[in-house]
């Protein structure tokens, strides 16, 4: 890896070349800054809202001299090389604008929030700068976070890198760029109807929304069963290394729940070791992924969504590609319907999200985006139609049927989204062209929510190929409740086996 390549380097890979002394944080932390100062706004891509520069070189200078004094010294190899007290020192990253940063404007990419500025960090950034990475800027997203693409009259449209007419996604949309882009190694992302794996499957990365209670969020909203605080990285091995330090109890959110362990960082495959994002022989893929004895279920469409071409193909490589590689792998009949994925999860986005938009807004929406008021007046119609009773016996039913999909496999694989891509810039107020004609709410197009449902179970999106508009496609990896491990390890062995799509950029 040449020195204007640094910006590939995975989480993993800049830790060990800081104490190795190959490069300094400091280094890496000005060559990320002069990438995003070149490509950001140049090339369209738009991710970034704004840096801290003069805050983070301190802290990366820091980290430097620490990694200078033999900062780790008895530490190898392996997972074992990390810092035992600050186990990211020196790794830069960038913030999704969403979780605060204190000192810094808070205004959700709203102008109806103009001057609004948070008092203190959001917990997930408090632990990341804890563990040792450095913050140094900050990411778009649509406003209030409440769409699956990312654009605002206060940002601008963000777009995706491997097409600047198709967007990155949302609401995550800017931490899925800048990391796609080599701008970060990582970025915080959030999750409460796809807000990470959507970004994930169109930016081609991995994704992974835990299961409920597992990161600490911001009150009040930390109270919403849907939601989560996440991560998105380059590869399923930083994936998991940073959510080893954001997981576990907090003081200040009562949801949150004790872990057992953390996160596999390693996979282990038959005789075979696997660290994700590292190069494997060519043709070797398969040999070196050991599947025999897993079981795994597939279920493209889950009962009632109707996929693009491009995302089905991707399923079926994805389920090729593993039962080549010696797992047994078993059509799963989900039977959701999408009637009650919509109802119930708008009933709740009505009940929690859509208020609380309104209470930021002061009481008049006509201030917000085209696509936050239709996300209001929508959601607010079916709280008002459907009680909560009624919402919770239809989620009962869905989490029902997911369950029992699993019960005899270690995974379900089903696509991230059933479209294979969105257009930038567009709000799709009026709903979304689709074959079956059931689309008027864009929402829908992805098969995302129903594991926001199904809050316990953990989702993870991972690249499946790329479409037709040269924009990644992915697939889900559903576990059985708080069985991340599980999830990871399979992921992992689809990164083996089918190498995650880099854009050519920069």
């Amino acid at each position: 890896m040449t020195a204007d390549q640094l910006h590939w380097l995975s989480v993993r890979e800049l830790l060990s070349g800081f104490r190795a002394g190959t490069f300094t944080p400091l280094e890496v932390l000005d060559h990320l800054v002069e990438r995003i100062e070149t490509l950001d706004k140049a090339t369209g891509i738009n991710a970034v809202v704004d840096l801290q520069v003069e805050s983070a070189r301190e802290l990366a200078a820091e980290a430097t001299q620490r990694y200078q004094d033999g900062a780790g010294d008895c530490c190898t190899t392996g997972s074992s090389y990390l810092d035992a007290e600050r186990p990211l020192l020196g790794v830069p990253f960038l913030v999704k604008e969403q979780h605060d940063v204190a000192g810094l404007s808070a205004t959700r990419g709203s102008q109806a929030l103009q001057g609004k500025v948070a008092e203190k960090d959001a917990e997930i950034v408090a632990r990341l700068k804890q563990a040792g990475a450095i913050p140094f800027g900050r990411t778009t997203t649509p406003e209030m976070s409440c769409a699956t693409f990312t654009h605002t009259r206060e940002w601008g449209v963000t777009r995706n890198p491997y097409n600047p007419n198709k967007t990155p996604g949302g609401s995550s949309g800017g931490s899925g760029a800048a990391v796609a882009a080599g701008f970060t190694p990582f970025a915080t992302a959030s999750d409460i109807g796809g807000s990470t794996r959507i970004p994930a499957a169109f930016c081609g990365l991995p994704g992974l929304k835990t299961s409920y209670g597992r990161t600490p969020g911001a009150v009040p909203m930390n109270i919403d069963w849907y939601r989560g605080d996440h991560i998105l990285a380059r590869t399923v091995s930083d994936t998991a290394l940073v959510f080893n330090q954001i997981m576990g109890p907090s003081k200040l959110d009562m949801a949150t729940i004790p872990v057992s362990g953390s996160f596999p960082v390693e996979h282990h495959f038959g005789q075979y070791s696997y660290t994700s994002g590292q190069e494997v022989p060519a043709g070797a893929e398969v040999h070196n992924v050991d599947l025999s004895g897993w079981r795994i279920g597939v279920s493209a469409d889950l009962g009632c969504y109707e996929l693009d071409e491009s995302t089905r193909l991707g399923v079926e490589r994805v389920a090729e590609a593993l039962e080549a590689a010696g797992a047994q792998v078993v059509p799963v009949d989900v039977q959701l319907k999408l009637e009650d994925v919509t109802r119930a999860s708008m009933a709740h986005y009505g009940g929690l999200l859509a208020p609380n938009v309104e209470r930021q807004a002061r009481g008049d929406i006509t201030v917000l985006e085209p696509y936050t008021q239709e996300f209001v007046r929508r959601t607010k119609r079916f709280a008002e139609e459907t009680s909560l009773l009624e919402a919770a016996l239809i989620e009962s039913d869905i989490q029902q049927k997911l369950l029992a999909a699993l019960d005899e496999v270690d995974v379900l694989i089903t696509a991230t989204s059933a479209v294979e891509d969105l257009d930038a810039g567009e709000d799709f107020t009026t709903g979304i062209d689709r074959p079956d004609g059931e689309h008027s709410f864009y929402w829908e197009a992805h098969q995302v929510v129903p594991f926001n449902i199904a809050n316990r179970m953990p989702a993870m999106s991972v690249p499946s190929g790329i479409g037709s508009a040269g924009v990644p496609t992915g697939v889900q990896i559903v576990g059985m409740p708080y069985r991340e491990a599980t999830v990871l390890r399979v992921a992992a062995a689809i990164e083996a086996l089918m190498p995650f799509p880099r854009p050519k950029i920069g």
